[in-house]
């Protein structure tokens, strides 16, 4: 007998699981005090932060034309060519560079920048992933001499080098030196020194940029290489306090408190003996399961009574549903009564009753299987046949009348 509230699928399900559900709410429950504790005995939290009060970024760029001074087909003369990969020679023999430094101060102060802008023509290598210099000379092309620069404005500088009359130098070294190592480019370079002021604080930024001219037959390569942007920070130690949030003061208590019943709940079901399941309802649940599983092979339908056929119990519903597929027939259902009729043989099963606490039948007794079973083989019988009656036509002579094949569904 089980005196409970809960179902049957409820008590099955808490009875297998029961240490995990137990488990479950214990977390919950620790994870409840532990915010609940932080939240209401540990109160606000002071963290310190650094907060940033200023900034200041420097940003450099390198920029080049050449002038076509030459008319061709191709070529305008007089026409300026802006940065380019390649330009021709003969055609725009003049490289003009344009090198511009800018920058951008929280506190509006201004900025002091020093640029020299020089030619550099060197004989390199590549080694062991080494950059090697066999050969190097510089000549200046322009200068800034601590120039101010106003906050948010750049300053440039700008310089023009003959291309054929950097070729005709480096043939001149390489005839003095009797030797060409390496391979032979002409920069363009910029070292720029930055300085400003920042919070009261002084900050120096220094960079190196330049133009690299890589002579051809014919023409030149020109790329650039520039420093990135670079940002520089003044900051502060502010002390702030971080109240607990509404989930961490009521959803603390809430989860503790869930799962402190939980624990109780379930460790009191148990003791109780609340979560049996009775064998009946166990076979009922085994049987709805196996109800919905083979529906298809379910028809509802009037059971017709045995008459002269020989009834079989069948000892489930799949073992019922087998001798349907087996023999191409249709199981019949009439409420909980199930049957197959093939031949002049039925057969059929009755389904086990259960009694789910919810319906208010939990205190029915439990019968035995012989009563789930063969109690209900009346039930198949013509009105007015008694038991012995069916027993006494189903012994009787096998050419009776009533095996007719027409019988059969």
């Amino acid at each position: 007998m089980t005196d409970t509230r809960l179902s049957v699928s409820t008590r099955a399900f808490l009875k297998r699981w029961l240490p995990l559900v137990v488990l479950g709410f214990a977390v919950v429950a620790l994870l409840g005090g532990y915010v609940t504790y932080d939240a209401h005995v540990d109160g606000p939290e002071t963290v310190v932060e650094e907060q940033t009060t200023g900034k200041w970024t420097v940003q450099s760029d390198f920029e080049h034309t050449a002038i076509v001074q030459r008319q061709t087909d191709v070529f305008t003369s007089g026409n300026r060519l802006e940065n380019r990969p390649l330009y021709f020679t003969t055609v725009s023999p003049e490289l003009d560079s344009s090198y511009t430094i800018s920058h951008n101060n929280t506190d509006g102060e201004p900025a002091t920048a020093s640029v020299d802008l020089s030619l550099v023509v060197r004989a390199v290598e590549q080694q062991d992933e080494q950059t090697i210099v066999h050969w190097r000379a510089r000549d200046s092309l322009a200068t800034l001499d601590s120039v101010e620069v106003a906050d948010g404005t750049a300053e440039s500088a700008t310089a023009s080098v003959n291309v054929p009359a950097v070729l005709r130098r480096i043939e001149a070294i390489r005839e003095e030196l009797g030797a060409s190592p390496g391979r032979t480019e002409a920069l363009i370079v910029a070292d720029t020194t930055v300085e400003t002021t920042l919070g009261g604080e002084s900050f120096t930024d220094t960079r190196t940029d330049r133009i690299e001219i890589t002579p051809s037959d014919g023409f030149y390569r020109v790329s650039t290489s520039v420093q990135s942007r670079e940002s520089y920070q003044t900051t502060e130690t502010v002390t702030r306090t971080i109240e607990p949030s509404l989930l961490a003061l009521y959803g603390g208590p809430a989860a503790l408190l869930v799962g402190v019943v939980g624990i109780v709940g379930t460790a009191l079901l148990s003791r109780r003996d609340w979560l049996a399941v009775s064998e009946r309802e166990a076979a009922r649940r085994e049987f709805e399961r196996a109800r919905t599983d083979l529906d298809e092979w379910i028809s509802s339908a009037e059971i017709p009574a045995p008459g002269n056929r020989t009834v079989v119990h069948a000892n489930s519903l799949p073992a019922l549903v087998d001798i349907a597929i087996d023999s191409d027939r249709r199981v019949l259902e009439s409420d909980d009564r199930y049957a197959v009729i093939v031949g002049d043989i039925l057969y059929t099963y009755t389904a086990p009753t259960g009694a789910d606490p919810l319906d208010g039948s939990g205190g029915t007794t439990v019968q035995s299987e012989r009563d789930a079973t063969d109690g209900n083989t009346s039930d198949l019988l013509e009105p007015n046949t008694s038991p012995g009656d069916a027993t006494d036509e189903t012994a009787a002579d096998s050419s009776a009348d009533g095996d007719d094949d027409s019988d059969e569904v």
